[in-house]
């Protein structure tokens, strides 16, 4: 399979950079018309998808401030639905925010509307958000997070699938006809997840198509974390070659090396170390994906983790993108999500035009337009 290309969509000043320059740099995330040339763009280059995060902030904000927000994902991915007409829209949402049937009308909106271009990120956590959402959702175990998200899983798929709900579990009761329509076969939504723990690989192991995995994830981890998990889908009547993995790239390309040094030196003078720090003792408290990463990080590499988060950085000229997006593809990756510090059109067609045709050259990537379609 060629790799699925795609971009972590920026729905807010600056998602993965932990900088107020860069945030600053980047287009209005509030004009319908930015994001409106960022889908076409995208789709014109021909990537596969737009995987829409979620939170109340983005990274570089502190939530003991007033805050531009992030755009909300469903609500996004709906308006580039409407301009757009191939391309995917993988859209965030949180179990712990969202009750079962909301997800089920929001969902069975978005597969019919989009004509099978949904698919769902499930994210069972808060989004670092339990101060809002109050003492009970702050007291909610880890694992009994993922039961509750396993649960609302098993409900919306049910109403996806026969249009009724019949429930009695631990989390939810409900029984009766489901709000939204019959989702078919052929629309049915993508869903992807990024359980590291025991009870997220058990989670993607019955429901993920594809597992979320940080760029920076090394080679044995990586390898022991999906093969555990498609060892798990094969326990669900399921076949383990069915997940796929998708992995996340921070990415700075320019024609020459001198140029990029340049473009990359900016982006990493620019970093608050200070938000970088912060961002570093919430992951780790609360997302069991990137902890094992992080475990071992020394200072003179927190200024790298404000460049990128969790995301391989693909930094470099042309020879450089082109031999990473290669690495990905032979240690075992199935799609690529991009993240760009600086997300202009401008900067996401600059990769289309420099990158992309060399990685079709080699075999490892198509156009969307170019296969039958379908993730």
């Amino acid at each position: 399979m060629s790799l699925r290309i795609g971009l972590f969509y920026p729905n807010a000043p600056s998602i993965h950079v932990m900088s107020r320059t860069i945030a600053a740099m980047n287009p209005d995330f509030l004009s319908l018309e930015v994001h409106k040339e960022i889908g076409q763009t995208c789709e014109q280059l021909g990537l596969d998808y737009l995987f829409l995060a979620d939170g109340w902030a983005g990274y570089e904000e502190q939530r003991d401030k007033p805050s531009r927000g992030m755009l909300m994902a469903p609500v996004l991915a709906s308006a580039l639905m409407a301009v757009t007409e191939r391309i995917g829209l993988i859209t965030t949402i949180h179990t712990s925010w969202f009750h079962p049937l909301q997800i089920t009308r929001i969902g069975a909106a978005m597969a019919m509307l989009s004509r099978g271009r949904w698919g769902i990120n499930v994210v069972s956590g808060s989004g670092f958000t339990d101060h809002l959402l109050g003492q009970a959702m702050a007291e909610t175990s880890h694992d009994a997070r993922y039961d509750r998200a396993a649960e609302c899983m098993e409900i919306v798929m049910q109403a996806w699938r026969t249009g009724r709900i019949d429930n009695h579990g631990e989390f939810f009761d409900i029984e009766g006809y489901a709000p939204g329509p019959v989702i078919p076969e052929e629309f049915w939504p993508l869903i992807v997840s990024a359980g590291a723990s025991d009870a997220g690989r058990a989670f993607a192991g019955k429901f993920a198509d594809f597992i979320f995995m940080p760029g920076r994830t090394p080679q044995n981890l990586l390898d022991e974390r999906v093969n555990d998990i498609r060892k798990i889908a094969t326990t669900h009547n399921r076949q383990g070659a069915d997940v796929k993995l998708q992995m996340h790239a921070s990415i700075i390309v320019r024609e020459t090396q001198a140029e990029a040094d340049l473009a990359i030196q900016r982006v990493r003078d620019s970093v608050d170390m200070d938000a970088a720090l912060g961002y570093l003792k919430s992951v780790r408290k609360n997302v069991s994906t990137y902890d094992d990463i992080y475990r071992e990080m020394g200072e003179l590499q927190v200024r790298e983790i404000g460049m990128v988060s969790g995301a391989r950085s693909i930094h470099g000229d042309v020879a450089e993108a082109v031999a990473q997006f290669e690495a990905l593809h032979d240690m075992g990756c199935d799609g690529v999500a991009m993240t760009f510090p600086i997300w202009s059109p401008k900067e996401i067609r600059r990769f289309g035009e420099l990158v992309l045709p060399e990685l079709e050259k080699r075999g490892i990537w198509q156009p969307a337009w170019q296969r039958e379609g379908g993730w």
